[in-house]
């Protein structure tokens, strides 16, 4: 039977942020099985509803700056206890059945390192399907909602800190996790997601923003050899144009 350790990184400077991490907890939260689960919050230092997040928290980790979010993650990834790991943004609402779903994948897919689910807007309904895909759809594999199968972190490694406070993290854990560890991105359109779009990232200064994606842009090019868009453009030609929504 497998047990999920649900890490929430968040970085809450206003109350609307607030707000919205609350929904993401309550509608983590709502589903049958979530007795099963455990949730770990680490806060980057937000000065905005510390004391609320830890008492909702079964862990509760507040650093006092912001270390940004793979620093957040592996935090979160060294105190949990699942078998599997829910990597969760703050700006999320989840459908409920998606402990149950991420159950039946991962015992049905041995091979699979990540499970991630149908992506929509933030106040569309959800409309589920019934399909599972683990071979040539990774580009509907998005990280702002995901599990990960610990047996594959920890033959890889967590998230690279090198990325600072974000950006382009995701696709190095990618490449390392399916091209490199031999795992498989598996993508379901059974349970899914509402997410409201970067909403902390936004928050940041947007030079500041940019030029830290470029920074990382380079950083994954000095790792790997080539940008992630060349890289994905040669293993699956033509995913990289097709737009990220709707997903089917």
């Amino acid at each position: 039977m497998f047990k999920i350790s649900v890490i929430l990184p968040c970085w809450i400077v206003n109350d609307e942020l607030y707000q919205l991490t609350g929904k993401a907890i309550q509608s983590l939260q709502n589903s049958n099985s979530w007795n099963e689960c455990e949730l770990i919050i680490i806060d980057n230092a937000s000065p905005v509803g510390g004391d609320q997040l830890m008492s909702i928290a079964n862990t509760y980790i507040r650093n006092k700056e912001n270390l940004g979010y793979p620093k957040a993650v592996n935090q979160g990834i060294k105190l949990a206890f699942g078998d599997l790991i829910c990597i969760a943004n703050n700006d999320i609402k989840v459908s409920p059945n998606w402990i149950e779903v991420t159950k039946e994948v991962f015992k049905r897919l041995p091979e699979a390192g990540s499970l991630h689910f149908k992506m929509i807007g933030y106040e569309e309904p959800f409309n589920l399907g019934e399909d599972v895909w683990n071979k040539g759809k990774e580009r509907w594999c998005t990280g702002s909602f995901f599990i990960w199968r610990k047996k594959a972190i920890e033959e890889i490694g967590g998230i690279d800190e090198s990325y600072g406070l974000g950006g382009y993290d995701d696709w190095d854990w990618h490449q390392r996790m399916n091209h490199i560890g031999g795992w498989e991105s598996v993508y379901t359109n059974a349970a899914g997601y509402q997410h409201k779009d970067s909403t902390s990232q936004n928050l940041r200064d947007e030079s500041e923003r940019l030029e830290s994606d470029k920074r990382n842009r380079e950083y994954f090019k000095s790792k790997f050899g080539k940008y992630p868009e060349e890289i994905w453009e040669e293993k699956y030609p033509g995913q990289f144009k097709k737009p990220w929504k709707p997903f089917p």
